[in-house]
């Protein structure tokens, strides 16, 4: 039980890190975007509750006994997901919904990683990729904030939101 409260409490914290090393990267302040800080931490541990659903149990010993992985731990849904939302927010112009697709695909990213060293990434329905190794776990999770907030730099703009709390619009 130990096991599985530190494991998730890991995604968590990589998570919300990933998330402030973009922040921090694009010179935004971190104390005026902690909200969304904690949502990328937030997320990034809520994912593991698709162990409980797919079990069909919130026993603990059943949710980490799974014969396949839970749909949320597959990694075409966050690319996805992020794609309608991108295209959504350039479409209707609402740049709010980009700005959330980068923290959803933050947040799953550096989750499917972390556990991809014991499975590989599952990419539904092409298959899964070998586990990857711990020095590339280490090295991608790394590489994970700049690539992504490399990616958003082409139309980064800034604007505020109602709760004043400074938001990227990436149109």
């Amino acid at each position: 039980m130990s096991r599985a409260i530190f494991d998730n409490v890991t995604h968590a914290i990589v998570g919300g890190l990933t998330w402030a090393v973009i922040l921090n990267l694009s010179k935004k302040p971190l104390i005026q975007n902690f909200s969304s800080i904690f949502l990328c931490f937030s997320l990034s541990s809520f994912i593991d509750i698709d162990h409980f659903i797919a079990a069909g149990s919130w026993k603990l010993s059943d949710a980490t006994h799974l014969e396949k992985r839970p749909f949320f731990h597959c990694t075409t849904i966050p690319i996805t997901l992020w794609l309608m939302l991108n295209f959504y927010s350039s479409v209707f112009n609402h740049p709010k919904f980009s700005y959330y697709s980068w923290i959803i695909l933050a947040s799953f990213l550096s989750h499917h990683i972390r556990d991809g060293t014991r499975r590989g990434l599952w990419f539904c329905p092409i298959g899964s990729t070998q586990p990857i190794p711990y020095y590339l776990y280490l090295s991608m999770s790394m590489i994970l904030p700049h690539v992504l907030q490399w990616l958003m730099i082409p139309s980064m703009h800034e604007y505020k939101s109602s709760d004043n709390e400074t938001l990227i619009d990436i149109v």
